[in-house]
């Protein structure tokens, strides 16, 4: 059977009684009930000022806190996290951007916390290798985020980011994954700022062609306008990290609250966000909290009113690249990629070795004596 023991509220009641009631000293009751001198005379001056209340506990929070946080600061840091759905960092970089007050990141993530906003914490996440381009336009990012249902069809939308200053340049939703559909979007972005010097996407752009080097028709179209295809290897994202992590950010901030009743209608919302939030308002940490604008330049190389055809220099072998994507040297036929089909390249025999090129980017190298088999290369 288990002990019974009395709750502290009835022991503190009890020694009160034992002393104003009964009249015992109160070292005996001290000594009775367990307790200091001190915390029985504490206990029978709080029953002496409220006779008619229990001695409970009381709230040891102070009745006047002189660093507390204003309420106006607090209301203004919930107004933007309600807004947009940014952490503290972005918040107290958005308000110093606004000229008002603000609070330390870690007043403001306190702040958050304390309102139910986020969560505790995370653990700190293992150390990761980043890189990033010297000046706008040396790398773009491209990439299909996952579909969502808009106005009961499947829409993907593609996303295309500068690598140097994460300048959004495009958010267009499409209803298919297609290279075309892509091309499109890409040309039509060419046309308002200019021309990249490299484009990056993952192997959804490329020819499938595993451990072989080819052109896809989406690279061959890049390369004729002089810029370079590259492409991150298989499932790693991490290569595309700065897209992958847009792709997030348009689930968290963006979603929640766009319209999906119509294709038009996600249009604008999306295009809205990009132009009035994303690029010129929302700060990002990676460039000292400043939105993208702020690093973001135009190319200063126009795109051509149409894509120029490929011209290789005079006297050039060439071969026509034939509907399987390969073409034929010395009796061996030398894969280059099905994109290229129809297209002209340009080869050559250097230092024992056979070389196959696109305008002037390098498709394939192979040492000559490869080629005496015959057979698919």
């Amino acid at each position: 059977m288990p002990w019974s023991t009395a709750p502290v509220s009835e022991l503190r009641t009890a020694l009160v009684h034992a002393v104003r009631t009964a009249q015992q000293p109160v070292t005996q009751v001290c000594r009775d009930f367990g307790v200091s001198r001190k915390t029985a005379y504490k206990w029978l001056r709080r029953h002496d000022a409220q006779p008619q209340q229990p001695p409970d506990d009381r709230s040891r929070r102070p009745h006047h806190c002189p660093g507390r946080t204003p309420a106006s600061l607090e209301a203004a840091v919930l107004a933007v996290r309600d807004r947009y759905g940014w952490g503290p960092r972005k918040i107290v970089a958005y308000l110093r951007g606004q000229e008002q007050p603000a609070p330390p990141v870690r007043t403001a993530a306190a702040i958050l916390r304390r309102h139910g906003r986020i969560a505790a914490p995370a653990p700190h996440p293992a150390a990761v290798q980043r890189f990033e381009r010297q000046a706008p336009n040396e790398l773009w990012q491209l990439d299909f985020k996952g579909f969502l249902w808009v106005g009961r069809q499947k829409v993907y939308p593609l996303t295309i980011l500068d690598d140097h200053s994460r300048y959004l340049l495009a958010a267009q939703p499409c209803t298919d994954l297609t290279m075309p559909t892509a091309w499109a979007v890409l040309w039509r972005v060419f046309g308002e700022v200019g021309l990249p010097e490299a484009v990056l996407c993952d192997n959804a752009f490329s020819t499938h062609n595993p451990g072989v080097p080819s052109i896809s028709w989406f690279d061959a179209r890049l390369l004729r306008l002089g810029v370079r295809p590259l492409h991150g290897r298989a499932y790693h994202p991490q290569t595309q990290g700065k897209v992958e992590r847009l792709h997030g950010t348009l689930v968290r901030e963006v979603w929640p609250w766009v319209r999906r009743d119509a294709l038009e209608h996600f249009t604008a919302d999306l295009s809205a966000w990009r132009v009035g939030v994303y690029n010129s308002v929302r700060p990002h940490e990676a460039l000292g909290d400043r939105p993208p604008v702020s690093r973001w330049r135009p190319s200063r190389r126009p795109r051509p009113a149409a894509l120029p055809e490929v011209a290789y220099p005079a006297g050039s072998v060439v071969r026509k690249v034939a509907s399987t994507g390969d073409i034929t040297w010395h009796c061996a036929r030398v894969l280059v990629g099905r994109g290229l089909s129809g297209e002209w390249v340009r080869v050559e025999e250097v230092e024992r070795e056979l070389v196959v090129r696109y305008a002037d980017y390098e498709i394939r190298r192979l040492p000559l004596t490869n080629l005496s088999g015959g057979g698919m290369l």
